[in-house]
């Protein structure tokens, strides 16, 4: 059994280009806990690991967005940080190929997903990665969890850059290194809804039985110029979304 402080490793679960993920046990709480390890033996590898350690310290109050627990360094350019072990699996892994969610299911999980951004951005935090990959779906709890702000941006200025990006879902002015922005993240939020419903990324298209009120609402998040997305200082997307809701289905909550 390998251990780690009070954690016994059970698995490796994932892996990403920075990073190694594990599934851990507290040994005394007999509790499931998620260990993310850098995979690099660097310094800046290192300086990530714990800038999203310190960032999801301090946004641990929001139900979407998972919490640091523990942190540990293991010499001088290894480290890891436990998390909470978070049952689910993300949008990519519940979507096969060549199918699509069902609209409302779609719309549920993109509010989740706008509350999450609209907490982190509150709290100067840019999450610069959003996508299928990054979303987990808690049906049992009806909830999506937001992960790895291994890219995030605390605070940009106008000379902040990138730290990172996954191109097909990017937006375009994270594309062109250009400081990311709460706009950025709004693009990301639209490629999810385009991504559940089954749409083409690249052509920015929906399947024809899509609802138009909500290829309505999803369009402007999609726009290539951020000056003309839909910004938190002009519109609560949440609400929107939820007379979006409310305009298809008749509700603004789904039957669970």
């Amino acid at each position: 059994m390998s251990l780690l402080g009070n954690y016994e490793i059970i698995k490796e679960i994932a892996e990403g280009g920075f990073s190694r993920i594990f599934q851990g046990r507290h040994t005394i709480l007999n509790e499931y806990a998620c260990l993310k390890q850098n995979k690099e033996a660097t310094k800046d590898d290192v300086a990530l690991l714990e800038l999203e350690a310190k960032l999801l310290w301090n946004l641990s109050e929001h139900h979407s967005i998972p919490s640091t627990k523990d942190f540990f360094r293991l010499g001088k350019h290894n480290c890891v940080m436990v998390m909470d072990y978070i049952e689910g699996k993300t949008i990519d892994q519940t979507i096969p190929d060549g199918s699509q969610m069902h609209p409302e299911e779609a719309c549920w999980i993109t509010e989740r997903l706008l509350g999450a951004l609209y907490y982190v951005h509150y709290n100067g935090v840019i999450h610069s990665d959003i996508k299928p990959q990054n979303v987990i779906i808690e049906p049992k709890k009806h909830d999506i969890k937001l992960i790895d702000f291994g890219l995030a941006t605390f605070k940009p200025t106008s000379g902040s850059r990138p730290v990172g990006y996954t191109a097909q879902y990017a937006a375009p002015e994270v594309l062109d290194m250009k400081p990311p922005i709460p706009e950025s993240d709004l693009y990301g939020a639209g490629i999810i809804m385009l991504y559940a419903l089954g749409g083409d990324i690249p052509t920015k298209s929906f399947p024809k039985n899509t609802p138009k009120p909500i290829v309505e609402f999803c369009n402007p998040l999609l726009r290539y110029d951020p000056k003309d997305r839909p910004n938190w200082d002009k519109i609560n997307l949440i609400e929107e979304l939820s007379d979006v809701r409310y305009e298809v289905f008749g509700r603004r909550h789904c039957s669970e």
